[in-house]
């Protein structure tokens, strides 16, 4: 029972920590990423949103040439490059 209840303590610990932040692009347009690993490129998920529950994965990374943009690989084949300040961090 101990042994179970510090898993639970160390998965919650995990979950609660992990961090997303939203930027607006458009009315109905909602950028968010994470800093949960994507799983089969480089970076970290992003996902695009619409009003019209229209979604769009993809992945991001920091640019080394750029620090200050973030760059937006998209599953559907396109990209974006957005500044990172610009993003708010979500709160509970």
């Amino acid at each position: 029972m101990k042994k179970l209840l510090i898993i639970l303590l160390i998965l919650s610990n995990n979950v609660f920590s992990i961090e997303f932040r939203s930027m607006y692009l458009y009315d109905n347009l909602r950028i968010v990423i994470s800093d949960i690993p994507c799983k089969f490129e480089k970076g970290n998920r992003a996902s695009a949103q619409r009003l019209d529950k229209m979604f769009i994965p993809g992945c991001w990374y920091k640019m080394k040439e750029y620090p200050e943009l973030i760059h937006i690989d998209w599953h559907n084949g396109d990209w974006s490059e957005l500044p990172y300040e610009k993003f708010e961090k979500v709160t509970k």
